[in-house]
């Protein structure tokens, strides 16, 4: 979660400068974001799904003769398999959570009584900035639930080799 936290912000602070050095060119690429979250989120929810069944079939290949022989790499690896699980929750979670900070700000953002305020361009800014900085989380941890797919699929292969 610090490392969520630490992209997140750095992300925003790269969003904000940008914007700040460009003064505000770069704002159609930040005020868009919806339709791209809205695309990796359905694509993300699809395949933690998916993801989600593989480790659980992975679970199911985990010898049970292991249990007895070994209990502590058996222990191991259905630890390492269950938290496989739950960092897939976790990541549908915050996948959520990041589509609706952005798409809650980008429609407070449109809304006639906001533009009539006429707010300072660093608020203005900090809103596109907090959009763009869930756009790149969102990227970040689909490429880290990437990464534990392979991280299943190299322990599937494991148990494959040495599992009997």
């Amino acid at each position: 979660m610090v490392r969520l936290l630490f992209i997140f912000i750095t992300s925003f602070s790269l969003c904000y400068l940008s914007l700040w050095g460009t003064g505000g060119a770069v704002s159609p690429l930040f005020s868009n974001v919806n339709p791209a979250l809205f695309v990796l989120g359905t694509l993300f929810g699809a395949l933690s799904l998916a993801f989600f069944n593989y480790v659980e079939g992975v679970m199911k290949d985990v010898p049970k003769k292991l249990k007895q022989q070994k209990p502590t790499a058996y222990a191991m690896v259905v630890d390492a398999l269950t938290n496989l699980k739950r960092e897939v929750i976790v990541n549908v979670v915050l996948i959520v959570g990041f589509l609706m900070v952005a798409f809650v700000l980008g429609a407070i953002s449109e809304m006639e009584f906001m533009q009539k305020l006429e707010l300072s361009k660093l608020w203005v800014w900090s809103v596109l900035s907090v959009r763009g900085a869930c756009l790149f989380s969102v990227l970040v941890v689909v490429f880290v639930q990437l990464a534990g797919f392979v991280t299943a699929n190299n322990l599937r292969a494991e148990i494959s080799m040495y599992g009997e």
